[in-house]
């Protein structure tokens, strides 16, 4: 048998190989991704490098016995996969390392805090601190530092309301300094008072936590809040440089339409 007639029959085997893998493997997840993997990641490949051989022997004309190139027919797509599933494991954990040694550098640069205020009063807290990135960062502008917020004597006081990056990130983080700024606002206020139009956007109750009651809320005095600020696994402990109260809060939220819907 001809070389090319070889050929020609390891291209189906392949072919009824990928389409009996893509039918009979049990499907992972909502998206069916079992024929784009059999065919674009080990068909058409397998067959690009069987036909690049053929090329080959018909160029180079070695002293080739049909029966080494069904050998060499065979290891082909074995040796494709080894590469790809090896190289796949291996680009993954150079990226985690990556990444890891990305977080380890990154580094906080200044951090400054200033009541959030409307025309009623003040509403919330802002935060505005330098981040610097010496390598960057291998993520999107969501999972980049960010900042959590609270009264020490409560679990959980603020709620973040809107968060910038400049200089804007598109795709990841470019090696530099960035400038990030997170408004928050008392989780107890009605959000759809001062957050775009959404779903919620009629509801003005505000909403004291359970394990809290309204009065210890608002008698709380005027202090330093709890800043946690992630660059890495571990957040960077700070307190604001300013005092915050509540109850001012709650009194600027009356003024513009919010409810004391609890009984």
């Amino acid at each position: 048998m001809s070389i090319p007639r070889i050929a020609l029959l390891l291209t189906t085997l392949y072919w009824i190989a990928a389409v009996v893998t893509a039918t009979l493997a049990p499907q992972d997840g909502w998206v069916d991704l079992r024929w784009p993997l059999a065919l674009y990641f080990f068909a058409i490949p397998a067959t690009v490098l069987l036909w690049t051989a053929v090329a080959g022997v018909r160029f180079f004309r070695p002293a080739l016995r049909p029966s080494r190139f069904i050998l060499i027919g065979v290891a082909l797509p074995l040796l494709y996969l080894a590469l790809v599933l090896g190289g796949g494991r291996w680009l993954t954990e150079w990226r985690q390392q990556r990444l890891e040694e990305q977080l380890r550098l990154a580094r906080l640069e200044s951090l400054e805090d200033e009541p959030l205020a409307d025309a009623n009063g003040p509403i919330g807290v802002r935060l505005r601190y330098r981040v610097i990135y010496p390598r960057g960062l291998d993520l999107d502008e969501e999972h980049g530092a960010f900042a959590l917020l609270r009264f020490a004597q409560l679990p959980s006081a603020f709620v973040r309301l809107r968060r910038t990056v400049l200089p804007r990130v598109f795709g990841d983080y470019r090696p530099g300094t960035y400038e990030i700024t997170e408004d928050f606002l008392p989780s107890f206020l009605p959000i759809s008072l001062y957050a775009e139009a959404g779903p919620g956007a009629s509801d003005r109750c505000f909403r004291w936590p359970p394990a809290t009651s309204r009065r210890q809320i608002l008698a709380l005095n005027a202090q330093p809040l709890a800043i946690a600020i992630y660059l890495a696994h571990r957040p960077i402990q700070r307190l604001t440089a300013h005092v915050y109260r509540l109850a001012d809060n709650y009194a600027t939220a009356l003024q513009e339409g919010a409810d004391d819907c609890a009984p």
